[in-house]
């Protein structure tokens, strides 16, 4: 009887030490269920980690959350993996992998990869890989399908861009589509009203103004400009290469 008794405190103990390494640290234990009106009316407290559900009323704080987060506003300490759904808005300190929806904003200070539906704006500070909808789309760098009013990304990016108004200051790969489009740097097509390609162009430019200090390929618009090229301005088509 004794030696049946020690069997199965030791299965429960290395149950429990199981169930510890798979849920949580010492500083950041782990929780299947967070419910709460507004940090830090709720259970558990915003330090604890959500494996499975976070539903907060106003708002919600956690580390991490790997599952589904619902609410009005949620915050994360540091990672978000899953679904999030915010009625308002969420802001993720470090890295995003899954989908966000937001009514206003989605806010990842880190890397991003996945889907980003904002009402208003998306905003990655690092990386961001996937799709993205919402009046304004921001980026450090962006790999991907963007669509809105304005996109703008800050480091060399790579993809579809839909909008008003596309800008790239740094450099830009892919398919830019909308009434302004601006690059620094440009390897590919652009297609919009104006279209500029401030250091350098390389491709097609489709548009009513088309301009680039330096530039290989080919420019079809009313005023075409090519500021290293043998006619750097002219009518209806330019070209270089």
């Amino acid at each position: 009887m004794k030696k049946s008794s020690l069997v199965v405190l030791s299965l429960a103990i290395a149950g429990a030490a199981s169930a510890r390494d798979l849920y949580s640290s010492e500083d950041h234990p782990g929780t299947p269920l967070e419910l709460g009106i507004a940090t830090p009316v709720q259970i558990p407290p915003a330090n604890w980690s959500v494996y499975g559900l976070r539903l907060n009323l106003i708002y919600g704080e956690s580390y991490d959350v790997y599952g589904l987060d619902l609410g009005l506003v949620g915050y994360n300490r540091d990672k978000m993996v899953g679904l999030q759904m915010m009625a308002a808005a969420d802001w993720v300190e470090s890295d995003m992998d899954g989908v966000q929806f937001a009514g206003i904003a989605n806010v990842v200070c880190g890397n991003a990869a996945g889907i980003q539906f904002g009402g208003i704006v998306n905003y990655t500070r690092g990386d961001f890989a996937g799709v993205q909808f919402a009046a304004i789309n921001f980026d450090g760098t962006f790999y991907g399908f963007q669509a809105g009013m304005f996109n703008y990304d800050k480091g060399i990016s790579w993809g579809l861009q839909l909008g008003l108004a596309n800008a790239a200051v740094n450099e830009f790969h892919g398919w830019s589509i909308a009434a302004v489009n601006y690059a620094e740097r440009m390897h590919g097509l652009h297609l919009g009203l104006i279209n500029l390609a401030a250091e350098s162009g390389r491709g097609v430019q489709i548009g009513v103004f088309n301009g680039a200090s330096r530039y290989n390929g080919i420019q079809i618009g009313l005023l075409n400009v090519i500021g290293n090229g043998e006619l750097p301005i002219m009518p209806v088509l330019n070209a270089r290469f």
